[in-house]
Order: C-alpha cells, then sequence, then structure tokens
C-alpha cells in the first residue's frame, strides 16, 4: 500500500518511480517541492501571530471556487508538509476544496510537546501565553489565507495523519477555534485520553483551566479514522511513554480505546455526542492511504454513524 502511495505522489507532481524525491534542487528547494510549485501549490511564512513565524503551503486549483469548503491538513512527527500537500493536491482537485497544510518546522516548534501538545508550557513546566499555544496560530492562519487567496468559507475542516492525528484530536479537546467544522483523526499514535486523572498530553489533567468541555467537544462532527494494518508494536515512531504503553499496545487499538473511552463519557456525562469511527481495511500508517477515506468523510459519499461502532469504510 505504501509503494502504491508513493507511486501516486509520484505520478501525480511529474516524478518517475524511483527518483529521489528529497534531492537538493536550485534556490534550495527540493525536487517534491518544485513540483508542487509547477503543480500550482503555493508557500508562504506567516508571522500574524505572537508565536514565531513558520512556513504556510496552500493550494486551491484553478476551478476551485471562492466559496470552497476549506481543509487544514497536518503533517506528522517528520514535519513533512510538502509530502503531505502532495498526496492531497489530486484530492482537492477532484472535490475542489482549499488546501492549506502548515509547516510547523522543528526550528520553530522544537520537539512534540511544541507541535502536537499544544505547547501549553516551556521546557521547564513554565507556563505559555495562550497567544503562543501551537493551536493559537490555526484562526489567525484560516484568516490570513482567505485573504490572501479571496477565500469567502465560514468554517474550515481539520485533518491529520499520525503526528497531525495528535495536534488534531488534542486540539479539539482543548477548545478548538470558533471557525472550526469537521474533523478526521487518522492514525495517532498516542491520546489525549478524556480522563482528568491522567496529566496532559495523555489525558485531561494539567490542561489550562476553561478548555475542557465535554459537552462542546464531545458534540462536534470528529471521526476517529484508523488504518487496519497500522497493527506495528515495534514502529520507529510510536510512542513508547508508560501512559502511551498503556492506552494499546499499536496505533489500532489506541485509536479503539480512545474513541470507545470517548463515547462512554458522554453517556455517562448525558451529553451528545457527535464522534464516529471508522476503519480503513488494508491500510497501515499510510498517509497516502487514508487520505482518499478522509475526503469522502468530510466532502463526499462516507458517512460514518455518530455514536456507531468502528467499522470498515472502503476506499
Amino acid at each position: 500500500m505504501k509503494a502504491i502511495a508513493a507511486a501516486a505522489l509520484l505520478a501525480l507532481v511529474g516524478c518517475a518511480p524511483g527518483q529521489a524525491l528529497a534531492s537538493a534542487a536550485p534556490h534550495g528547494e527540493t525536487a517534491l517541492q518544485k513540483k508542487l510549485f509547477a503543480a500550482g501549490a503555493k508557500r508562504f511564512t506567516f508571522d500574524g501571530w505572537a508565536g514565531p513565524a513558520f512556513p504556510v503551503w496552500t493550494y486551491r486549483s484553478a476551478d476551485t471556487p471562492a466559496d470552497a469548503p476549506v481543509l487544514f491538513v497536518f503533517h506528522g512527527v517528520k514535519r513533512d508538509a510538502d509530502k503531505y500537500l502532495g498526496e492531497w493536491i489530486g484530492l482537492a482537485r477532484k472535490y475542489r476544496i482549499a488546501l492549506i497544510v502548515p509547516e510547523y518546522s522543528r526550528e520553530a516548534f522544537p520537539g512534540v510537546r511544541s507541535y502536537s501538545h499544544g505547547w501549553f508550557t516551556e521546557k521547564d513546566g513554565t507556563p505559555r501565553p495562550a497567544d503562543k499555544w501551537s493551536f493559537a496560530a490555526i484562526e489567525p492562519v484560516f484568516a490570513a489565507v482567505k485573504a490572501r487567496e479571496g477565500l469567502t468559507a465560514e468554517t474550515y475542516a481539520l485533518y491529520g495523519h499520525s503526528g497531525g492525528a495528535q495536534f488534531v484530536h488534542r486540539y479539539i479537546l482543548a477548545g478548538g477555534g470558533p471557525h472550526m467544522g469537521r474533523a478526521v483523526s487518522a492514525n495517532a499514535g498516542s491520546y489525549a485520553m478524556p480522563d482528568p486523572a491522567v496529566a496532559w498530553p495523555f489525558g485531561l489533567g494539567g490542561l489550562p483551566a476553561g478548555l475542557w468541555n465535554p459537552a462542546k467537544a464531545l458534540a462536534l462532527p470528529v471521526t476517529v479514522l484508523l488504518g487496519t494494518e497500522d497493527t506495528d508494536p515495534n514502529h520507529p515512531s510510536l510512542p513508547r511513554q508508560p501512559e502511551a504503553m498503556a492506552q494499546g499496545p499499536y496505533r489500532l487499538a489506541r485509536g479503539e480505546a480512545f474513541y470507545a473511552r470517548a463515547r462512554a463519557l458522554a453517556a455517562a456525562e448525558h451529553v451528545g455526542f457527535g464522534w464516529s469511527c471508522a476503519l480503513v481495511p488494508g491500510v497501515g500508517h499510510d498517509n497516502g492511504g487514508m487520505a482518499p477515506v478522509a475526503v469522502r468523510i468530510l466532502f463526499g459519499d462516507a458517512k460514518p454513524v455518530a455514536g456507531g461502532d468502528c467499522k470498515p469504510l472502503s476506499q
């Protein structure tokens, strides 16, 4: 499946299978990035918030209207926003959606704490101002891209895979943003379980006051999307902290446990539950294999039942 996804990406941006995508190109751009620019992608440095400046990729095809849906795509621990954009461009063309792909670079956001955990504190535990949390960049990025691209959407959808899924679901549990709509969290390696007895980022303990609102967070249209083959307990980027291991031996098990915990909490708290869970048969830890299903959930014909069991969806 990974080989198929890689070949599709190469074909999309015009490279032959087997060609090295990361080879250095003129002006500091990689070969892949040059292909993305040629396909119509754009990249700018966003500095319109209190935190560090960082790159943001965008894509809108020529026939995508100004009132098109807007989708944020969040990369994983490798910080490979360009690869994620390449795997989404064809889908964006097909569904006529505008893409925003923030690049949370290691230089600006060192470590997972600074990216997918929200960056609520410094390394020594000192609280950071709320306008410098990594989550705080999303709304101003949305406003900036709307202005740059002439978009009129009032809301945005969210998709994250792996480390990006860690970002997405924690963003939701921490309150999200006022313009947030549907979301898909795909193949996260660890979760913030909806449990105040477990410390953040593996639970809600220590989360800044006022962020966790179960009636709001659990009612949102969120899909936990899991590859049925994402079952490698020795995957090199699988989080192995004791709190993460307590969630399950591999990503599929952890995702199912997270969804079950959220569903049980909604029932116990007597609040609405808008979440769903879907399985992608035959796909492992592969954004390219998950994205075609995610886009159908967000903008197409695949509608998992809110509150239902984790069931397969075909590509």
